[in-house]
């Protein structure tokens, strides 16, 4: 029995050492040379994105700068008539050639799915290759150069150079400008945590908080600190997208867990009974989503999916007995519109307007006939978080066989009629390769021709996955990924709450 103990964590130890060295793999794609094509500048670029995004997977990282990778990857793409070569190679960043791997093809036509097998090739000898005890190459990087210490001029100290700027936590224009808002910043907490959703408030001030990372929900209890009450976990095989709660019949608190298994909505609802969370319906085929239009009542909303179109039709009010959900009063959705990436405000006349986050991170305003207004400069948005779905159809072209679906984040409303939207930002957004490091809130006003920032939050030093703003005291939550999961981590996450002043 003893041997066998020692046999198994000496398992143990090795599948996590390997674990988490291959969830730190950082891979840089450079250009790939292109020769033998017109278009040589285009090629370049093109072949760059197509192999960077097809590389990115959970085990595999790739980064925007060769400053953070562990393995730098060039090639070059050779074009002889109709047949082509793409070869590359990945080195270390001092110069030492990892692997190499090449594909040829015979037509255009079968260069995507021949960058598809290429990528495959690569990062099998990649996670290879550095399983099997290849020096780390992060300890192969050249020496950095020795600096020049500069002293301070006359007057001022090393003390002086190093003190903190305390600054305002909301950014405004300087006419608005506030005093420093209060906040608080939550302890660490266990799971990388993606989706946020608040329930009741206690008489005591303590505040119903409910957090989703992949296919788990933790109950906590916000006052002075974060207190978890309980966990839930779903099956292996669910994913959960969203998480919205509603006041239930019985003065309690649903839980919509909006929950994917293999491309298709398996929603579930749970409820807090005690100190547990229980489920209470599942296996519903709707998009979930509370929100408050035009800074309304709180309301729960569903759409349902479709075999060609993931979001499809109208948008619905939805109320749930027992597994049955009615829908009705249906909402016209105005292009790009989801029941994820919409939102209502009004204007002083109490015109009602549709804002929307597109596609490509605009945000769009469209009138009571859903005719286009006003489309911003800047993108928003902004999520890591998808969910998959089987895509036969295009795989000749994608060379993927699955359609990657990003959530957005999501517009809220207020009832003053702002818009408050996220925006995050990384070092890596190519295709299907997304990682963001900082995030921010922006409350947005319609000046009657346009939407104009009003305030907008100091940018978080981390991912920002969900926010939430609780009208009712002026607070805004905002969610944080501060450790990303790997494979023997769940990573960790917190919770800054700002007073809006």
């Amino acid at each position: 029995m003893r041997k066998l103990i020692i046999l198994l964590v000496a398992l143990l130890v090795q599948l996590s050492a390997a674990s988490s060295f291959a969830a730190q793999m950082r891979v840089f794609v450079t250009e790939v040379n292109a020769t033998g094509v017109p278009n040589r500048d285009e090629m370049k670029v093109t072949l760059q994105t197509l192999l960077a995004s097809r590389l990115s997977g959970e085990r595999l990282v790739v980064v925007g700068s060769p400053a953070e990778a562990e393995a730098l990857v060039s090639g070059t793409y050779i074009s002889i008539g109709k047949v082509f070569s793409i070869d590359v190679v990945a080195k270390t960043p001092a110069g030492k050639t990892i692997t190499r791997a090449f594909v040829q093809g015979q037509t255009e036509d079968e260069l995507i799915p021949a960058v598809g097998k290429l990528a495959e090739k690569l990062s099998g000898e990649l996670l290879k290759t550095f399983s099997s005890g290849q020096p780390d190459a992060a300890t192969e990087r050249p020496a950095p150069m020795p600096t020049t210490s500069v002293l301070p001029p006359a007057g001022i100290t090393s003390e002086t150079l190093v003190k903190p700027v305390v600054e305002g936590d909301i950014i405004k224009p300087r006419a608005q400008e506030p005093a420093a808002t209060a906040g608080s910043l939550s302890k660490r907490l266990n799971g990388a945590a993606n989706l946020m959703a608040s329930g009741l408030t206690m008489p005591d001030g303590r505040r119903e908080i409910f957090l989703a990372e992949g296919a788990r929900i933790a109950y906590y209890l916000q006052g002075t600190d974060m207190k978890l009450v309980a966990e839930a976990e779903l099956k292996s095989t669910e994913k959960i997208i969203s998480l919205d709660t509603t006041a239930g019949s019985d003065g309690t608190v649903d839980i919509y867990a909006t929950v994917i298994r293999a491309g298709e909505l398996t929603s579930q609802v749970w409820q807090v009974k005690g100190d547990k969370l229980i489920l209470v319906a599942e296996n519903l085929p709707f998009f979930f989503r509370s929100a408050s239009l035009s800074g309304g009542p709180k309301k729960l909303y569903a759409q349902s999916m479709g075999r060609g179109e993931d979001f499809y039709g109208d948008v619905f009010e939805a109320t749930r007995t027992g597994s049955a959900i009615t829908l009705k009063n249906p909402l016209k959705m105005p292009r790009y519109g989801t029941i994820y990436s919409f939102n209502q405000f009004r204007d002083r006349d109490g015109k009602v307007f549709t804002v929307v986050i597109s596609t490509d991170g605009y945000l769009i305003v469209y009138d009571q006939q859903l005719a286009e207004l006003w489309r911003s400069n800047d993108k928003f948005g902004g999520s890591e978080l998808y969910f998959q779905r089987e895509d036969d159809t295009n795989v000749r072209v994608t060379g993927d066989r699955y359609r990657w679906v990003f959530m957005n984040q999501r517009i809220d409303s207020t009832s003053k009629g702002e818009i408050l939207v996220g925006k995050n930002e990384g070092f890596w957004v190519l295709g299907n390769a997304r990682s963001y490091k900082r995030g921010a809130v922006y409350c947005l006003v319609w000046n009657g021709s346009s939407l104009e920032e009003k305030w907008r939050t100091r940018e978080t030093q981390n991912y920002m996955p969900d926010f939430f703003f609780d009208d009712t005291r002026n607070e805004l939550l905002i969610l944080q990924m501060v450790q990303r999961p790997g494979l023997v981590s769940r990573g960790a996450s917190s919770l800054l709450i700002k007073k809006i002043e």
